[in-house]
């Protein structure tokens, strides 16, 4: 167990419930930015190039008689 969560279970058993919520507060926001930051390791950001890309030209079909 971290030193954080530590600090927080001893200040609740000693009823100091403002430092315990303040370390709290901590505790998940270090939480997020880790999961901010596994969230961004998971994904590989590719950027497009426009001139490699070319735009599909679509030619409408002509009724058919018939």
């Amino acid at each position: 167990m971290s030193e954080l969560k530590k600090s927080i279970i001893k200040n609740i058993l000693g009823k100091k419930f403002n430092q315990a919520n303040g370390d709290f507060g901590q505790l998940m926001k270090d939480k997020t930015y880790i999961a901010i930051d596994k969230f961004k390791g998971a994904f590989k950001y590719v950027a497009l190039d426009p001139d490699k890309n070319e735009p599909v030209v679509t030619t409408p079909e002509e009724p058919k008689d018939g």
